[in-house]
């Protein structure tokens, strides 16, 4: 990252725009080409003498960033790459969109009911006041109701890059109402984050309703026109006291520290504006990163679905290289309706009128995609800085990655550091006494490990009318295999098939194909697949196009558990248990042994539950057990106790002892894992039957959860018997968990 320090000494070009560079190899010599070209620090006159002398007479020169756009000829772009002074030059590309109740795994419900929160913001609620988030989108409909008041700025962007009339600064037009009026998804994005709800009685609130906007229309995503937002959130970032920007596009490209997107976020990030960006909807193969969110000092946001998964469309990154920083929810989430809103009358696929009442349709539509999942997280950060003003960029991104729910059987490169958790986030912010993450420590004592490798690489001709097929060896312990299919761009539309060994079809890719820098591809992935030789399909869809080259990589993510001398004796079902717990941390192999028999401590027990993501992180002002002080120990016994679907273990109150090194028994294992499956229902339903022996033994109340814990697997009778005050061992805590996943 040493190559993107602004105060940096290097001199000369150090990136070109490898679609730029692709241009310019085809491009004639009288040819006028958009582009922008960064210098290592800001243009002096001197240097607009120099481009005036290879002939570039005017552009638009940025006020804030050391760039400068113009239009020019190839061999006038290759003239200002030799000049000494010129750090970058890229294309002028256009950038692409990455397009309630739903917000209820995020917790920021609790930030307006914490009196913790409230007596530290003197008596008010923490909602974002004072602070502006700048949203550099489509642009923002300030009359819609729920906006009312909110936008303290409204920015049309415009250049004059085309027009050789001198180096002129970008023209913003202010104060104009509706910036929105083609497409809505800036206006959506804005009421994500500061929306008062006033068309739903407060039903579809923004994250931070206290928060205000200020609007950035970049009409179609131009670059141009995006580094003149980034240029007027420099200039007036006092004035208008902004300190957070939303960035819901990407482009398709790779990352490059010299990227004229990438040296202005990086200049906004030192300024104490904290950027976020959408991961981007590219979907599950590695590496489909928005490259723009790929950068360390912006925070980037994927997506999960309404159950708290990854959502499939949200991009990944490469494993141990690159990866969003935090999730949120994205899918079918509902937000403001714009005049004319990109997701039409009735919504994506009709969601609309799955989620909204008639009378809710005029002011609110519904839509899928990281771009809603990001303002979350901008207005997470307004609340933060509202509870403590002085945080930094850097200690933002840090709170919000360590106090996020890690995603349940998710990798860094896909969720992050998991789910965004807004009520922890502020209460750091307001307290940093209440430091969360601390269990995240231990995770280093871990002898599993667990490792991306390419298998094999292959290439071959494919024809119309013709299949290539590709045998590929899995082998033991790959809890993920990636068939991944590249080819050079052009008309051609292939498609991709797995087969396992006896040619039942496991898993297929035949998505419509968009030519652009990284050519046309497919990608086939198997979540823990078995032992044995697959077999890939590579074929033309509809036997339609011309004879291509195919290129093909095989990978696999894979575990070594670590050697455990006791497992020997252990069933074919407990073996698989236990390795499917090493995998996603509901043990750790610390010492070399498992001890399949030995008691689960309630605060092991505790921290399990926060470990794997079933109860966000939460400490109060004190302790709330007598017998639990140590920070880390508090974090897991308060966190399930106030976990949003009610406290895990409930033979004991706030106040009173926790008995944190007492045996778990095996009715308190069964109403904590009936209660984190969310089968409280059944189990008021529930009468535990006649033939449990001891059914006497446990409390009439708490029968149903017993019944349900047995139906569901969670437990098993003992000589049909329940033994509601035994012993809740390790290996039984692997098999619930392993069917609690």
């Amino acid at each position: 990252v040493s190559g993107t320090d602004q105060d940096s000494n290097e001199t000369g070009l150090q990136s070109i725009d490898p679609e730029l560079a692709l241009i310019l190899n085809e491009a004639t010599d009288d040819s006028n080409i958009n582009a922008v070209i960064a210098f290592h620090s800001y243009p002096t006159p001197q240097d607009l003498n120099e481009l005036r002398g290879i002939g570039i007479l005017g552009g638009t020169q940025y006020e804030a960033l050391p760039m400068i756009a113009v239009s020019a000829t190839k061999s006038q772009l290759i003239e200002v790459s030799r000049l000494a002074t010129v750090r970058s030059i890229y294309g002028v590309r256009t950038l692409q969109p990455n397009s309630d109740p739903y917000f209820e795994n995020t917790l920021v419900q609790r930030v307006v009911t914490d009196q913790d929160l409230r007596s530290h913001n003197n008596g008010m609620p923490v909602s974002g006041r004072n602070v502006t988030v700048a949203v550099l989108d489509t642009g923002i409909n300030s009359l819609h109701n729920d906006l009312n008041g909110k936008v303290v700025q409204n920015v049309r962007l415009t250049d004059q890059q085309s027009a050789p009339t001198g180096f002129v600064s970008p023209v913003p037009v202010e104060n104009v109402e509706n910036t929105d009026a083609a497409s809505g998804h800036g206006t959506f994005v804005a009421g994500v984050i500061a929306g008062n709800g006033l068309s739903s009685g407060g039903k579809y609130n923004g994250v931070a309703p206290g928060a205000n906007l200020l609007g950035l229309s970049a009409g179609d995503f131009n670059l141009t026109h995006v580094l003149s937002g980034f240029d007027y959130v420099l200039k007036n970032k006092n004035r208008y006291r902004i300190r957070v920007i939303n960035c819901s596009f990407s482009a398709n490209t790779v990352f490059d520290p010299n990227d004229p997107v990438n040296i202005a976020t990086r200049t906004l990030s030192d300024a104490g504006i904290s950027v976020v960006f959408s991961a981007g909807n590219r979907g599950s193969g590695e590496g489909t990163l928005n490259p723009y969110a790929e950068a360390p000092w912006t925070i980037s946001v994927g997506s999960t679905d309404a159950n708290g998964h990854l959502a499939s469309f949200s991009s990944r990154g490469v494993f141990g290289i690159s990866g969003p920083s935090i999730v949120a929810p994205g899918v079918n989430i509902a937000g403001l309706r714009s005049a004319a809103s990109q997701t039409g009358v009735l919504g994506i696929a009709g969601n609309d009128v799955h989620r909204l009442t008639p009378g809710e349709l005029a002011f609110y539509t519904t839509a899928s995609g990281t771009s809603f999942s990001a303002p979350q997280v901008a207005g997470a950060i307004a609340l933060m800085l509202e509870a403590n003003p002085s945080l930094t960029t850097d200690q933002v991104k840090d709170i919000l990655q360590r106090s996020a729910t890690p995603v349940p059987n998710g990798f860094a490169h896909e969720s992050g550091a998991g789910m965004l958790n807004t009520h922890a986030a502020v209460l750091e912010a307001a307290f940093p006494e209440r430091r969360m993450g601390l269990y995240r420590h231990g995770l280093s004592l871990n002898r599993v490990r667990i490792s991306s490798q390419a298998l094999e690489s292959f290439q071959a001709p494919v024809t119309p009318g013709d299949v290539h097929v590709q045998s590929l060896q899995v082998h033991q312990n790959t809890l993920r295999a990636t068939v991944s299919l590249a080819w050079q761009r052009g008309a051609n539309d292939l498609g991709l098939r797995l087969a396992d060994s006896s040619g039942a079809l496991k898993g297929e890719s035949n998505r419509l194909n968009i030519p652009g820098l990284t050519g046309n591809s497919e990608e086939v992935t198997l979540e823990r697949p078995s032992s044995e030789t697959f077999r890939a399909f590579v074929s033309h869809t509809g036997s339609v196009g011309t004879a291509e080259t195919v290129h093909g990589l095989f990978s696999a993510i894979t575990i070594d558990y670590g050697a455990m001398s006791d497992i020997g004796t252990l069933s074919a079902r407990d073996q698989n248990a236990l390795m499917s717990g090493l995998s996603n941390l509901t043990f750790l192999n610390t010492s070399g042994r498992f001890y399949p028999d030995l008691a689960v401590s309630r605060l092991k027990f505790a921290e399990v539950f926060v470990r794997r993501g079933f109860a966000p992180q939460y400490l109060a002002a004190s302790p709330q057990f007598a017998d639990v002080l140590d920070l880390t120990s508090r974090t897991a016994v308060e966190s399930v106790q106030m976990r949003l679907g009610g406290k895990l273990f409930i033979d004991t109150q706030n106040g009173e002892e926790f008995h944190p090194y007492r045996s778990t028994s095996r009715l308190t294992a069964a109403i904590a894992f009936v209660k984190a499956a969310g089968l409280e229902e059944a189990a008021a339903e529930a009468a535990m039957s006649d033939e449990v022996t001891d059914k006497a033994s446990v409390p009439l109340h708490l029968r149903g959860y017993a019944d349900v814990a047995v139906s569901e697997g969670f437990l098993e009778l003992i000589d049909n018997r329940f033994d509601p005050s035994s012993d809740f061992t390790r290996i039984e805590m692997a098999r619930a968990f392993y069917l609690l996943d």
